[in-house]
């Protein structure tokens, strides 16, 4: 069952990742170190929304986490929508989303993602910069709010960069 789930989950996660073809919206690929996805996270992320100062994305991530002798290691899954505002290439960052992992011991954990931060990347330019604040909210067993951070690195994959 549990494997069930798991394949399942990195099935949704490839359907995701090749889903968007519209060319005319930015996607990116971007490398976070600590932030949404615990320790680090690959991530992909596509533009879906732009008006006047201000553009929707959503991303999904893969990361991999040690957890504890119990849980073994987790594979985390950091689902987010974002709102980037701002003009040109200085951008505020601010997102909600859903970390979903699933140990190798077979246990699932939930936490509910969040960011504010800053984002940079020039206007002709490919590469961009996050520095974020990336609390992690825990709800299922009792409610906590660990303090995290991230900081980020990535590539704009299409060629028409606006």
């Amino acid at each position: 069952m549990k494997i069930t789930v798991s394949i399942m989950l990195l099935t949704v996660f490839t359907q995701l990742s090749v889903a968007q073809t519209n060319s005319d919206k930015k996607k990116s690929v971007f490398l976070e170190i600590a932030g949404s996805g615990g320790v680090g996270s690959v991530n992909y992320e596509t533009h879906f929304h732009k008006k006047n100062n201000s553009e929707l994305t959503w991303r999904a991530g893969l990361s991999l986490a040690p957890i504890d002798k119990n849980n073994g290691t987790g594979i985390v899954f950091p689902l987010m929508i974002n709102s980037l505002i701002g003009k040109k290439s200085h951008k505020l960052e601010l997102g909600l989303g859903q970390g979903i992992t699933i140990t190798t011991k077979g246990s699932f954990f939930a936490m509910t993602t969040a960011a504010i931060g800053y984002r940079y990347q020039s206007e002709n330019k490919k590469w961009f910069y996050r520095v974020t604040y990336t609390p992690l909210i825990s709800y299922l067993v009792d409610f906590q709010i660990q303090q995290w951070g991230g900081l980020s690195i990535g590539y704009t994959l299409n060629n028409n960069v606006k």
